[in-house]
């Protein structure tokens, strides 16, 4: 009989603050041109985008917030860094082109209910044929704040942009930012 061989350290999770650590690191060493994912929830991001300027303050960071579906993301940064130094661009609300797509609303996309897995959204499209793009006209550390449909949903559907990234980095809600985002949702009624 043959016995396996596992390092118990492989079994034990991440904690929260070790990921945070791992991508502030990877944003510090980054120069130039990168695509980082991070799955997070909205709540998450937000934290993160008001905590990330602490941690790095030598890179210049910028926020894209997008609230609308759009088919177009080189056209919105090339408007939104024009004039402006930007070293690591955050980019949060790619799900509202995802939602248009499968013609759902928030919180109604699972990855079991992907309407159709040989189309492409128009968005994923574009990302995917512009890669190179991105690429040689800016020299920014790209950052994608999303949720983990959306994290799966470019892993399967924008593979050729996708593949070029230099990390994924999940960012687990913690009990406080929990608290925080129910005491909000119930307060607005927006369940």
């Amino acid at each position: 009989m043959k016995t396996a061989v596992s390092d118990w350290d492989d079994d034990l999770p991440l904690e929260p603050e070790e990921v945070y650590q791992d991508l502030i690191r990877a944003l510090k060493r980054k120069s130039g041109f990168g695509l980082f994912f991070v799955q997070c929830t909205p709540a998450e991001a937000e934290h993160f985008i008001a905590k990330l300027p602490q941690e790095i303050p030598q890179k210049k960071i910028a926020t894209l917030g997008l609230v609308e579906a759009i088919d177009n993301l080189y056209a919105r940064v090339t408007e939104f860094v024009k004039d402006k130094p930007v070293d690591i661009l955050l980019i949060k609300g790619l799900e509202y082109s995802l939602y248009k797509y499968e013609q759902r609303s928030f919180g109604e996309i699972t990855e079991g209910q992907f309407s159709n897995l040989t189309r492409v959204p128009p968005i994923l499209n574009h990302l995917n044929q512009q890669r190179e793009s991105f690429r040689d006209d800016f020299p920014i550390c790209f950052v994608f704040l999303l949720r983990s449909f959306s994290i799966n949903y470019l892993i399967h559907r924008a593979p050729d942009f996708f593949d070029w990234r230099s990390g994924v980095f999940e960012l687990p809600t913690t009990p406080e930012v929990v608290e925080e985002e129910s005491n909000r949702l119930v307060l607005e009624g927006d369940y």
